[in-house]
């Protein structure tokens, strides 16, 4: 039973070179920000600036063809981009970050029509589920950082039921 390559496949659009191309200029701003102006550095550029990362397996996966790699990219982009929406504020300095959550939401919402047009339900779920798994990891950080003393006897193998309480 092997796998046949064409069912990955992804024909591409005019309208979604430009999303491509307008999303990966705001990568790239942003990427410049944090690695030039604010010093960031690897770490930093990866913790603050989760979407650039996200445009980028998108757009590959958009160049190569690759719909598993979009759907990843869909996911990563629904959970920081448009999520984010809702995160930033809509003022000052925060209309630059916001205007590239909208780009990227306007990639997934282009992606989950293309699939939803091509037959590729999926590859629509694969996205929802790399989103999903997403906010449970997020959820899952939130509520064991605001418990250190589960954290540390998760990690040592002491936990016990009054930690719970």
């Amino acid at each position: 039973m092997g796998t046949d390559c064409r069912a990955a496949a992804f024909e591409r659009d005019r309208a979604g070179w430009w999303i491509v191309a307008l999303n990966l200029l705001a990568a790239a701003n942003s990427t410049l920000y944090f690695t030039t102006q604010l010093r960031a550095g690897l770490a930093g550029w990866l913790a603050m600036n989760s979407c650039a990362p996200s445009i980028f397996v998108f757009s590959l996966g958009y160049v190569l063809r690759q719909r598993p790699l979009m759907a990843a990219g869909a996911g990563l982009m629904f959970r920081y981009g448009t999520l984010g929406l809702f995160v930033f504020g809509w003022d000052g300095m925060n209309l630059i970050p916001q205007v590239g959550h909208i780009l990227m939401t306007v990639a997934v919402i282009h992606f989950i029509a293309r699939m939803g047009r091509a037959g590729g339900a999926a590859d629509i779920i694969a996205a929802g589920l790399v989103a999903l798994a997403l906010l449970y990891s997020e959820w899952q950080w939130n509520w064991l950082g605001a418990r250190p003393d589960i954290l540390r006897g998760l990690m040592d193998g002491n936990l016990a039921p009054e930690m719970f309480r």
